[in-house]
């Protein structure tokens, strides 16, 4: 066995290396250590006179050697293991300083970066047992309803390539599912911390979703400061006339504090901090809270913008109203990346993935959200 992996990792540091002087250039893709999909190019890396050794024999303990043969990288599969932070250091820079003084963008160049040096990867023929797998999703339910349904109609239309499933459980779900292997992507709804970043391959964000703190259109506090809704969802203002308003005692509607869900981390990240919401109705998912508040002249939820109703009035927070220019010039601050996540950045995952960044994508995201471009 232990001549097996010595003539394995041989065999790597071969082919890699003969493709200097090839006629047909190979580049491998897949999920870079938390900078967004790269290419590696074989051919540039032996011109220069790097064999794959110099790296993989650096990060690989004696027993991992010989798990990933060359070819192994065009499948999209041995790789992940490596890339996805786990295994291996959490950059690219950890291994690209240390074997070249040139700068990081141009010894690794992003695939997506008009400057990148290397050519973009031979796209893979389709077989029509591909085009009829379908896609499938789950994850934030602002993504899954309000984006994901829409974006894989026109998708299908474009490439034949199917969509199953199209879910809304949560960011924490999809977050499972995606890491599970069980579904194709998932969306999250939040910044995403290095322990989920761990355990997906790639991600991109689409755009930007708006947090809204909706009150009922009775209730003349219209403006809240960040540290009177800190107050409010903590639990320690329990009446309105606390913060301006009428007597009246405060109801907050919220998701399920429990259910993985991306609107209920969001604000407590960005509002309350180190401290815990206070007591809330708990309601199944943000439509239910929008619903409730526009019934109740003392109720209050923070919700995604693109679920209001006209039965509920936005509140500015420290001046600022939820408004497209607000929010990309800064002065609104609740707002929360919507990022598409997957084990698989490669085929019919990675192009709806790019199709989501072309025009027609963030005019879908455009719709409810502020897109990225």
């Amino acid at each position: 066995m232990k001549h097996a992996h010595v003539v394995l990792v041989l065999a790597l540091t071969l082919l890699l290396a003969a493709q200097a002087g090839a006629s047909e250039r190979k580049t491998l893709r897949y999920g870079g250590g938390g900078q967004g999909t790269v290419v590696f190019d074989g051919p540039q890396h032996a011109s220069k006179g790097f064999a794959c050794k110099d790296c993989h024999l650096s990060l690989f303990d004696t027993a991992q050697k010989a798990r990933i043969a060359y070819q192994e990288h065009f499948y999209g599969t041995s790789c992940f293991a490596c890339h996805n932070q786990v295994n291996a250091s959490r950059d690219c820079g950890s291994c690209h300083r240390k074997f070249s003084p040139a700068p990081l963008s141009v010894t690794f160049a992003m695939a997506d970066s008009p400057q990148g040096l290397v050519p973009p990867p031979t796209p893979v023929k389709k077989t029509v047992a591909d085009l009829q797998s379908p896609l499938v999703y789950e994850g934030a339910s602002t993504i899954g309803t309000k984006i994901v349904p829409e974006a894989a109609k026109l998708f299908t239309e474009k490439t034949g390539v199917p969509f199953g499933n199209i879910g809304s459980a949560g960011a924490g779900a999809g977050l499972n599912a995606v890491a599970a292997g069980r579904v194709s992507f998932g969306g999250l709804a939040s910044e995403m911390s290095d322990a989920e970043k761990a355990r997906v391959v790639a991600w991109q964000v689409i755009g930007y979703d708006v947090l809204g703190v909706f009150v009922h259109p009775s209730n003349p506090v219209k403006n809240l400061r960040m540290d009177q809704l800190r107050e409010i969802f903590t639990g320690r203002a329990g009446n309105w006339k606390q913060v301006g308003g009428p007597d009246l005692p405060i109801v907050i509607y919220s998701e399920l504090l429990t259910g993985g869900r991306a609107t209920v981390r969001a604000f407590k990240e960005m509002v309350l901090g180190n401290e815990n919401y206070g007591k809330v109705v708990e309601l199944d998912d943000a439509v239910d809270c929008i619903v409730d508040v526009a019934k109740d002249p003392g109720g209050i939820t923070a919700s995604s913008l693109s679920f209001a109703t006209p039965g509920v009035a936005a509140a500015a927070v420290n001046g600022a109203l939820p408004q497209k220019e607000a929010v990309q010039s800064g002065a609104y601050v609740l707002k929360r990346p919507l990022s598409l996540i997957t084990l698989q950045p490669t085929g019919n995952i990675q192009a709806f993935f790019d199709f989501m960044m072309a025009p027609e994508g963030q005019a879908i995201v455009g719709k409810n959200f502020v897109p990225i471009k």
